[in-house]
C-alpha cells in the first residue's frame, strides 16, 4: 500500500514565499526534504522569491543599484546600475564592493575631467598617516588610470601604494615591518633552540651553568673569558637594526662596553644571511670587534694553531671533541 500523499495548502506555502523563506528555511519550517518542497511548489504554480537585497537603491560611485539580475556564469551576483550619465550597465557586485568600478564607460570618454576630480580627492590624503606609513604626494598611475599615494615610511623608505590597501590596513609600512617580524621570528627561534635544546653539541659552563653556543670557536673564546675571569654576557640581546633588520652579537664584554663577533672564516668566503651587512650597520651605534681563527688563537693563547689538533687531543682521551673544549681545555696545559 503506498504512502499516503502529502497535502500542504497552497495558502501556506504562499505565506512562507511572502515572507521571503528560501528553499532551506521552508523545508525546516514544513519539516519535509527539499526535493518534496519542490514538486509542491510545482503543483501549486509557485516560486520563491529572493531575498531583499540592501544593496537595491545603494550608490557606488556614480553608480545607483536599480535591480538585481541573472548571476554570471561563474556563479557571481550581478547588479542592473544606472550612471550620473544616464547609462544602464549591467555590474558584478564584486566589482562594485571592492571599488573596481565606480562608473560606466562614460568617464573613460572625457578622462581628463575625471582625472583632474580624483586629483583633488587625492591631494586631500596627504598628511594622513596609516600605520607607519604618511601620504606625503600623490602620483598617477597610467596602467591603473589612477592615482597611487606616495608615502614616507617611518624607516625612511619613500613607496607608492594604493589607498584602498592602506585604508583596509592591508598594508603597514613599505615592507620593512614584515621584515622586522620574520628576522625577529628567527632570531628568537634559533636562540631559542640553541639555549634550550640540551641536543646539541657545543657548550661551555658559566658558574656551574651549561650553556650551548653555535660553534667551538665561541667554546674557546668563553673558556678563555671565565679562566681570566672577564665578565661577560653570550648573546646579550637582539638588537633592531636599519629597514627592520635585527642582529644579535656573541659575546659583550661588561667592564670593557665591547661587543665580540666571532667568526671561523671571512665573509668574503662565508656569509650567510648577509651578515656582514647587520654587522656594518651595528657598528655605527655600538663597539664591536671581529675575531677570525687566527685572533683567537693570539688573544686565548692556544697551545695549538691547527684547530684539527684539538679534535686528536680528544680522540686520545676517549671524549668528544665537544667535550674537549667545553670541560678540559684550559686544564691540560
Amino acid at each position: 500500500m503506498p504512502a499516503p500523499r502529502l497535502i500542504i495548502p497552497k495558502e501556506i506555502l504562499q505565506d512562507l514565499i511572502d515572507k521571503r523563506y528560501n528553499q532551506r528555511e521552508m523545508s525546516k519550517e514544513l519539516k519535509i526534504s527539499k526535493e518534496t518542497l519542490s514538486k509542491l511548489l510545482r503543483e501549486n504554480n509557485l516560486k520563491i522569491k529572493p531575498k531583499i537585497d540592501n544593496n537595491i537603491g545603494k550608490r557606488f560611485g556614480k553608480l545607483v543599484v536599480l535591480e538585481r539580475v541573472d548571476n554570471s556564469k561563474d556563479s557571481r551576483k550581478v547588479y542592473r546600475c544606472q550612471c550620473d550619465c544616464g547609462n544602464i550597465t549591467d555590474i558584478k557586485g564584486k566589482y562594485l564592493y571592492n571599488g573596481d568600478t565606480r562608473s560606466c564607460v562614460c568617464h573613460k570618454k572625457d578622462f581628463k575631467e575625471y582625472k583632474e576630480k580624483n586629483y583633488k580627492e587625492a591631494l586631500k590624503k596627504i598628511g594622513e598617516k596609516h600605520g607607519m606609513l604618511t601620504i606625503i604626494d600623490v602620483n598617477m598611475n597610467n596602467k591603473r588610470r589612477a592615482y597611487d599615494m606616495v608615502c614616507k615610511c617611518e624607516c625612511g623608505t619613500i613607496s607608492r601604494k594604493t589607498y584602498s590597501q592602506i585604508i583596509k590596513g592591508e598594508i603597514v609600512s613599505c615592507g620593512c615591518y614584515a621584515r622586522e617580524m620574520s628576522s625577529k621570528r628567527l632570531s628568537e627561534s634559533i636562540l631559542s633552540i640553541i639555549k634550550n635544546n640540551h641536543n646539541k653539541n657545543w657548550y661551555f659552563k658559566k658558574h656551574e651553568n651549561i650553556v650551548f653556543c653555535r660553534s667551538g670557536y665561541e667554546v674557546i673564546y668563553a673558556n678563555y673569558l671565565i679562566a681570566n675571569n672577564i665578565e661577560f654576557e653570550y648573546e646579550p640581546e637582539h638588537f633592531k637594526l636599519e629597514n627592520g633588520r635585527r642582529y644579535t652579537p656573541d659575546f659583550y664584554l661588561l667592564k670593557e662596553d665591547r661587543y665580540i663577533e666571532i667568526k671561523g672564516v671571512p665573509y668574503e668566503v662565508l656569509d650567510r644571511g648577509n651578515q656582514k651587512y647587520r654587522v656594518e650597520l651595528f657598528r655605527k651605534n655600538h663597539k664591536l670587534q671581529l675575531l677570525y681563527w687566527d685572533d683567537i688563537y693570539e688573544i686565548c693563547h692556544l697551545p695549538y694553531k691547527s684547530y684539527g689538533t684539538y679534535a686528536y687531543k680528544a680522540k686520545s682521551m676517549s671524549i668528544s671533541v665537544e667535550d674537549y673544549l667545553g670541560k678540559f681545555l684550559y686544564l691540560v696545559y
